[in-house]
């Protein structure tokens, strides 16, 4: 009945595992509709080392309102701030570069979005605060403008119920907002009128109450600001375009390129045949190394490499260049090294004496905290590369936090369900395991019994005798 149950176990989990290969590998249609399947291992983000990319190469003017006074240093001071445009526009990977004395280019992946969202970037709005409402008979005095903002994005206010934009300040812009505040208690006015581009009637994007203005940061709204997603996609436009009339330069677009791989049109390809080949090598070793403990491992390495592509395909912070790429097989090797610390420390069990399912057990139990301290690493270091934010680091960290939390899982769940369903099949044929102890070493016949170590045994004899 015990080897029945283990059987079904095992054609359950051969199946399960045939699945999951087929998830990883197969791309396909899904029956009865028109979605396609791709596979875990082709839905992996990659990174500018394997996927195209697009290359533009913009014109720089020095903006009206830059705090650089030439435009060397305006286009250097812009990076950064193409880069917060870039994050906020989904972008993990991106390469910025100047080109001659008035040039500069952007490098991204490859998306059908990417032309509309870099040409937002050529549409800088200029926003202006004033205390009086502007005509054609006036035009009143700005105290805030963009180059007092940091930073501009697409918000949703809860109390009203609108989209809008947020805004945060610079240093400076704190203080032009005290002077802003100022103006309007002079005026005996609580409203705050933004105008975009320049300030006239026709120009009027909403207005603010001045009790509402923060030091840090604001959230203002169009006058026909609504939560619909037609008002959503007008704020995330102006929000953008606000945020590029902040920038140190003004951009024109010159040329723009499809660029290939930087390892390749076929690096990807190349990189998981060589993957593929590895695990392979695995395979082998283990089934030559360990008897079928080896084949059980196997099956275990196939489970660890189904779930490590599937969360790299799902988890949005994880993305795969060359770091990744190595990331990948170190993952594999960590989890390969775990493996052999708890087979060797089974080989070592059963040399002592113990049976096959007592040692298997101890092997499992006494190489835990080792196991744990090593993925505890493992994951405190990958942690940190995350946080790091560097690209290669980010995408090297990404993986291996995944490999972590996988392993150990696959591992004392895994692993030691398949070794538990197998030990009913056989548990006292040692060859078929790869299990060897000397001639003269008696099996234990009792499970509690412990064996102490001659220079242990020794001083615990000595010790008693001490005590007589």
């Amino acid at each position: 009945m015990v080897k029945k149950r283990s059987i079904t176990r095992f054609v359950f989990m051969t199946i399960v595992a045939i699945i999951g290969i087929l998830l990883t590998l197969c791309s396909f249609t899904i029956p009865y509709t028109t979605t396609n399947y791709n596979g875990f291992i082709n839905s992996i983000p990659l990174g500018l080392d394997y996927s195209n990319g697009i290359s533009i190469v913009y014109s720089a003017e020095k903006s009206s309102q830059s705090n650089y006074t030439t435009l060397d240093q305006s286009i250097e001071g812009s990076f950064s701030d193409i880069s917060k445009f870039l994050s906020f526009h989904g972008y993990s990977e991106y390469e910025i570069a100047k080109q001659g004395d008035d040039k500069l280019s952007i490098k991204v992946l490859e998306s059908q979005y990417s032309s509309s969202i870099l040409a937002l970037i050529e549409n800088p709005q200029k926003i202006y605060f004033t205390v009086e409402e502007a005509s054609d008979e006036k035009t009143p005095n700005y105290y805030l403008s963009s180059k007092d903002i940091s930073y501009a994005e697409v918000a949703y206010d809860q109390t009203s119920g609108v989209y809008g934009i947020n805004i945060t300040l610079t240093n400076l812009g704190k203080i032009s907002l005290k002077n802003l505040k100022t103006a309007a208690d002079n005026v005996v006015s609580d409203t705050v009128y933004i105008y975009l581009d320049e300030i006239s009637s026709s120009n009027s994007f909403g207005t603010i109450a001045v009790s509402k203005l923060k030091d840090t940061n604001m959230f203002i709204s169009s006058s026909s600001a609504s939560n619909t997603t037609e008002a959503y996609s007008t704020a995330y436009q102006t929000a953008s375009n606000i945020f590029v009339g902040t920038f140190d330069i003004e951009l024109s677009q010159i040329s723009m390129d499809t660029v290939s791989p930087k390892l390749g049109s076929n690096a990807w390809t190349l990189t998981l045949i060589a993957f593929l080949i590895f695990l392979i090598a695995i395979f082998v070793f283990l089934w030559t190394r360990y008897g079928d403990l080896g084949l059980i491992a196997n099956f275990a390495m196939i489970f660890f490499v189904v779930l490590q592509m599937f969360f790299m395909q799902s988890i949005p912070f994880v993305r795969v260049d060359l770091a990744g790429a190595i990331a990948m097989f170190l993952s594999v090797v960590l989890f390969l090294l775990s493996m052999i610390v708890i087979l060797e420390r089974i080989g070592k069990e059963y040399a002592n004496g113990n049976r096959i399912h007592v040692s298997c057990k101890n092997g499992f139990k006494k190489s835990f905290w080792r196991l744990f301290d090593l993925h505890v690493i493992s994951l405190v270091t990958s942690t940190l590369m995350l946080i790091i934010g560097i690209r290669q680091l980010s995408y090297f960290g990404g993986v291996m936090f995944i490999a972590s939390i996988v392993s150990m899982f696959s591992l004392y769940v895994l692993f030691r369900f398949f070794v538990n369903s197998y030990l009913p099949l056989n548990s006292t044929k040692p060859k078929k395991l790869k299990l060897y102890r000397e001639a003269n070493v008696k099996e234990i016949k009792e499970e509690d019994v412990e064996i102490i170590p001659e220079d242990k045994a020794k001083n615990f004899i000595e010790g008693g005798q001490a005590n007589d």
